[in-house]
């Protein structure tokens, strides 16, 4: 008898923790909808779609700028919020906007191609900061960079 009061405890906690997920799950959701469609979102999406026709190697969603780092041809763009005239987005709306591109650009959410990173930094002052990355996988990498008609740098160097 003390089993099945063990299950129904186990049970209970089981569906109390899903419920809270789903709940998380719905408010991260409400929150990415609401950055798509902020001023900012709108400036920062042709963007990143203008960009994505090459592999991005890296987006990074940071305190004050997005970073988009291309793998082919080397280059980086960085659009920062200030000198966009946005103010910089709470922790709560870099982790919205990190959801809302992976949403609108679904390569970025596919976990063989990208891994999605939550990082932390020591500010100046003290404070710990938070912000997010989207990083190419070691091996689409490899794929983008050795497929046919694709020179790597190896073969620059013969």
């Amino acid at each position: 008898m003390p089993w099945v009061l063990v299950c129904v405890g186990v049970l209970a906690v089981c569906v109390v923790l899903r419920l809270m997920l789903r709940a998380r799950q719905e408010q991260q959701h409400s929150r990415a909808e609401r950055v798509r469609r902020t001023n900012l979102y709108a400036r920062l999406y042709p963007l990143i779609r203008d960009l994505s026709v090459q592999p991005l190697e890296q987006l990074a969603v940071l305190e004050d700028q997005v970073v988009i780092r291309l793998l082919r041809p080397a280059r980086e763009v960085r659009f920062h919020y200030e000198e966009q005239g946005f103010d910089p987005p709470t922790p709560e709306m870099r982790f919205a906007l990190a959801q809302a591109l992976a949403g609108d650009f679904p390569f970025l959410a596919d976990p063989a191609r990208y891994l999605f990173r939550s990082r932390r930094h020591q500010l100046p002052n003290g404070q710990r900061s938070r912000w997010y990355e989207y990083l190419l996988t070691l091996q689409e990498k490899e794929r983008l960079l050795n497929r046919p008609g694709s020179r790597s740098r190896f073969q620059d160097m013969n």
